[in-house]
C-alpha cells in the first residue's frame, strides 16, 4: 500500500474543558496511484484527516506509513519532501512577491530539501529552469507559459490555484493532498482547476486524496469515494459502485447519520 493508516487516534479539547475524540482506531489504506475523493458534513474530520497526514496535526496514537516508511515522528516540513498539498485559499500556496518561475523553483527546491520557505536563498531560477518551466506549462495547456516572469500576486485566483497545483506536484510527491482546493473559485476557474487536477494525478500516478463539499465533483472525479462522519468511514465506494449514487442519496446518508447521532 502507498498509504497505510492504522488505529489512528486524535482528539481535542472543547470549550468548557471537555474532550472530543474525533478519530478512534481509524484505519485507512490507499494503493499507489489511487485518487480518493473524501466528503462529509462540517466537523466530520475531512480536513483534520489531511492535517494529520501532512503533519500540521499529530495523532495521539496509531501509525501513518507512506510507502512503508513511518511519518509520525516527522515534522510537516520534513513530510513536505514527500507530500504535496493544495489549500482552499489560493493565497496560501504561493508567494505573491515572487514570479511564477521563482515560485516553481521554490517548490521544486523544497521537495529536494535545498530551499526553505523561511530562507529564500537559491530561489532564483536559471535560464535552463525557466525554459523547463515554460515547457511544462505549455505541455499542461496552461496559458501562463509566456508569463513565467509575472509576479504571482498579479494573477487571478484561478490562475494562482493552477500554479499552486503545479507547485504541489513538482518532483512527483508520493502523496497529494487537496483540501477543498476549488471552493473559493468561480465555476469557470473551478472547471479549469479540476481538469488540471485530474490530468496531473493520472499523468504522475501519484496517490491523491481530495476533500470537497461539491457532490458533483465527488460523483465525477476519482477512483474511490469515501464519506466521513465523526471521524469514521460512513461509506466507501469504488468508481463502479459510485455510478449508482446521486447527490440526493448522499444527502440522505448525511441526514440519517445525524439522526442516529442525536438519538
Amino acid at each position: 500500500m502507498s498509504l497505510l493508516v492504522d488505529k489512528l487516534c486524535w482528539g481535542h479539547t472543547v470549550p468548557g474543558g471537555g474532550w472530543r475524540q474525533l478519530f478512534a482506531n481509524f484505519d485507512f489504506q490507499s494503493p499507489t496511484g489511487e485518487f480518493t475523493v473524501v466528503i462529509g458534513s462540517n466537523g466530520s474530520g475531512k480536513s483534520t484527516f489531511l492535517n494529520l497526514l501532512a503533519g500540521t496535526l499529530h495523532s495521539n496514537s496509531g501509525s501513518i506509513r507512506l510507502h512503508d516508511k513511518p511519518l509520525q515522528q516527522l515534522s510537516d516540513h520534513r513530510r513536505a519532501r514527500r507530500i504535496g498539498r493544495v489549500m482552499q485559499n489560493p493565497l496560501e500556496g504561493t508567494c505573491p512577491g515572487l514570479t511564477i518561475a521563482e515560485n516553481l523553483r521554490l517548490a521544486e527546491g523544497r521537495r529536494r530539501s535545498v530551499i526553505s520557505w523561511r530562507g529564500l536563498s537559491g530561489v532564483h531560477p536559471s535560464r535552463a529552469d525557466r525554459r523547463r518551466y515554460r515547457d511544462l506549462l505549455e505541455q499542461l495547456g496552461l496559458p501562463l507559459a509566456d508569463r513565467i516572469d509575472t509576479l504571482v500576486g498579479q494573477l487571478s485566483g484561478g490562475q494562482r490555484q493552477t500554479i499552486s497545483l503545479v507547485m504541489a506536484t513538482l518532483g512527483q510527491p508520493q502523496l497529494l493532498l487537496l483540501d477543498e482546493h476549488t471552493a473559493a473559485l468561480d465555476p469557470r476557474a473551478e472547471a479549469t482547476v479540476m481538469a488540471l487536477t485530474d490530468r496531473l494525478v493520472r499523468q504522475l500516478g501519484t496517490t491523491a486524496l481530495m476533500v470537497t463539499h461539491s457532490l458533483d465533483q465527488a460523483l465525477s472525479f476519482g477512483d474511490r469515494l469515501v464519506m466521513l462522519h465523526e471521524g469514521r468511514i460512513l461509506g466507501d465506494w469504488n468508481a463502479r459502485e459510485r455510478q449508482h449514487l446521486t447527490p440526493e442519496s448522499l444527502r440522505e446518508m448525511y441526514g440519517a447519520a445525524r439522526v442516529r447521532q442525536t438519538n
